[in-house]
């Protein structure tokens, strides 16, 4: 198998984990004038930049903001079609990449989580 069918269409979205979204969400909202796309319970928050999102999510235990640790939870890659992230996903498993999650379905589309080679992760998904 290769990976030719794999054309991300763009970067869709970077998630950030926050210690306190009401912060964030002044922050982002306010002070950067990003567009509140929707709210997704009391700790998620999506942001509207352009054709591109920005997501806050409350982190469940704080961290230290002097640290190093700059808390990018993921970011996610757009395919057209859902079949391409079982495609992914199948590449990536022959190929020894750590698949976190998926691929699996959501209320709108399907999704896959993988780790890059220092843990960083990586979502690939379909909106169809």
């Amino acid at each position: 198998m290769s990976m030719k069918n794999f054309k991300a269409t763009g970067l869709n979205h970077i998630t950030l984990r926050v210690n306190d979204i009401d912060l964030a969400e002044k922050f982002y909202g306010e002070l950067l004038g990003f567009e509140l796309e929707k709210k997704m319970g009391r700790s998620m928050a999506v942001y509207r930049i352009g054709t591109d999102s920005i997501v806050l999510v409350e982190a469940e235990t704080s961290y230290n903001r002097d640290s190093k640790d700059y808390r990018v939870d993921h970011f996610g890659f757009t395919v057209p079609k859902s079949e391409i992230v079982d495609e992914v996903a199948a590449f990536m498993k022959e190929n020894e990449v750590t698949i976190l999650s998926g691929p699996a379905n959501r209320k709108k589309g399907r999704f896959l989580f993988i780790s890059d080679p220092d843990g960083n992760m990586i979502e690939i998904f379909s909106e169809e």
